[in-house]
Parts: C-alpha cells; structure tokens; sequence
C-alpha cells in the first residue's frame, strides 16, 4: 500500500498528546525493557475501587443491565449527584466518560470561535488544548506560591473581556493544591457579578482530597451565581475508580440540555455498568474517603518534606504541562513503600550533583 501524508485538521494542528500520558508511557516503556522505574507523574490512586461498587457492577450485569443507556445518565444515577449540591435536580445534572468528557461536552456546548476561557496557573495539562479543540482562546492569568496559586480578585478582573464566556477554576487544584476557601469564592463572586457574559466553570474532582483547608464548593459559596455555573466532579479519584470512566456536571438545564446533544453525538451515554458501580458508591459507605484522605495527607507530607529532583527511573511531570515553567508536579497516588523509594534515589542523585568532582 502507497503510503500517503496524512494532513491534521486545523483545529487540531498545535494539540498533542498531554505530557503526563507520554510520560507514563516511556515509563511503561522503559519497565517492559527491565527497568525497575517508579512512576510518580499520573494521577491515579493505588487503592482498589471499593468492594460494594465493585459488587454493584458484577450485580448490573448480572441483571442484564447492559442496554444503550440514557444519554445524559440513568435517573437514578442524575438522582444521587443533584442530591448532593442543594436545590439541585436531575434535570441539572449530565453523567459523560469521565470529568474530561465533561469538561469537551460544556466548551463544545458553548465556545465559538475565539471565545476565551480564562483560567489560573499552573492547571491541569489538558484544560488548555480542550479550549482550542472546541474553538476557544485560553487566557492565562499568573498566580505563584505568595499566593497560594490562588488569582486576585484584580488579576480576574483584568482578564476579562466582552469575548470572555468562562472563568475556569480547579479547587483543590491540580498541580498545585490550592483550596479555595469562601472567602476566595466570594472574591470572585464579586468580580463576575458585573460580568453577565463569563460563566464560572468548577473542576472539583479532588473534592474529597484537601488537607489544610476545609473544601468549599462553588455550588454552595456562589448560589447567585448557579444560573451561570458548571460544577464538574465525578468518581475516579475519590473512589479510586479511574479506569470506570465516570464523571458529571452540575448546572443551568439550558446547559445541561446543550451538553446531552454534544454527548449524544459522542459516546451517546456513559456504560451502564460504570453507572451502577458510581452510583453505589455514591448511596454506600463513605468512611473511606476520610481514610484514603489521610494517607494520601502523610504522603504528601512526605513528598514536600524533602528537596526534590528528578532523578534516574523516577518520572516526574514539567511544570511546562501545566504552563508553570521552574516548576514540577509529583503524583503522590502510588504506594507508601514506592514514594519512600522514589524519595531515596532522588535524594542519592542530589548528594551525587553536589559531591565534589
């Protein structure tokens, strides 16, 4: 067969692949060619996805659930989530593969060309390049340690512009784990108040993993805002339930409306498997976040309690991923036993930098 070049669409042209998934595939690489590497760049917990959801999703197909599933989730699913954020219904909530599904369903539901979504850094890898997929114009405003990787009500102000259709904020954030507090929702409250064409967009997937700071939704924080916000979340990381690929949104009906015809022309619905193992874990017993969250705690404690660098076999992320150059995110989602390893051989390498020649 002749090969012949193949042409990226324009709209695709500056994305790539995100930096984590080509990092944990060279480190994949690397272990299939006997290298013993730890990975410390994806975000994905080590627990195993509790044993009542996993029960439910045996019990799902068991019981035949295994039709085409309604696009925008099953009721009872949409049922359990809007009950969860107060005067919430069914009707505001859509159910995707996955938060970053949900994340493309509302930039495709809403962005023309050249709108722009402002959003703090550093962020998550993927925000970025899902804007200028669905059209839109990413507007970076700066944020650094001083401030808790937080925005000034200022900063977010100077950002806008009458092309400005989202404010795009991660609490507890990725990479940074700033937690955004109600004082901080009002600030922006206040600044978004005169600003009727910018919508508040809340990634709150780490909701059940903030340490020092109690979590705030912007659900709960902002309820005059609600006509003009999308709460996103889903079950991967509280429920060490990643490979389920399970996410939801929380917003206006007009909006959820929207995003259910993007997404009926996408995955048409998320497995319905996938549904009935979130929604018992949702309904079931919720002791383990509080479990899972301290020890994900001490292992954070021990990641910044030691100068780090990236060392032989130990994969790290750039700050470059999450547009903060200088910096480097660590996932502290892999055992005990694999961080205190990882932690000693980076450790090893900078007593080798600094040693005399």
């Amino acid at each position: 067969m002749t090969a012949s070049k193949f042409a990226r669409a324009a709209r695709i042209a500056s994305i790539e692949v995100s930096e984590i998934v080509v990092m944990s595939e060279a480190a994949r690489a690397r272990r299939e060619a006997g290298h013993d590497v730890i990975s410390l760049g994806i975000g994905e917990p080590d627990f195993d996805t509790p044993e009542h959801v996993r029960a439910a999703a045996i019990a799902a197909i068991n019981a035949g659930d295994t039709k085409y599933p309604p696009i925008a989730g099953k009721p009872a699913l949409r049922a359990a989530i809007a009950r969860r954020y107060e005067g919430a219904e069914a009707a505001n909530v859509i159910v995707s593969s996955g938060s970053k599904y949900t994340l493309l369903n509302a930039f495709l539901a809403s962005l023309n060309p050249g709108d722009e979504v402002i959003m703090p850094t550093p962020f998550w890898t993927s925000y970025a390049d899902i804007v200028r997929l669905c059209g839109g114009v990413p507007v970076l405003v700066e944020t650094d340690a001083a401030s808790g990787f937080k925005p000034t009500a200022e900063q977010i102000r100077a950002a806008l512009s009458a092309k400005t259709r989202w404010l795009l904020v991660n609490s507890p954030g990725n990479p940074s784990g700033a937690v955004f507090d109600a004082g901080d929702w009002q600030a922006i409250g206040s600044v978004l108040a005169g600003h009727d064409q910018c919508w508040l967009m809340s990634d709150e997937i780490y909701e059940h993993l903030s340490y020092d700071t109690a979590f705030v939704s912007a659900h709960a924080a902002l309820p005059q805002l609600r006509e003009r916000m999308l709460v996103v979340n889903g079950v991967s990381k509280a429920y060490a339930m990643t490979g389920w690929r399970l996410g939801f949104g929380i917003g206006p009906e007009e909006l959820i409306k929207a995003m259910t015809a993007v997404q009926s022309q996408g995955t048409s619905g998320t497995t319905t498997i996938s549904q009935a193992a979130a929604l018992a874990a949702l309904e079931g017993p919720q002791d383990l976040l509080a479990e899972r969250c301290g020890i994900f705690r001490a292992r954070r404690d021990l990641v910044i309690c030691r100068y780090i660098l990236a060392a032989a076999n130990v994969t790290i992320i750039p700050g470059s991923a999450f547009a903060m150059d200088g910096h480097f995110r660590i996932s502290y989602a892999c055992s005990t036993e694999e961080l205190e390893e990882a932690l000693s051989r980076m450790a090893d390498a900078v007593a080798a930098i600094k040693a005399p020649a």
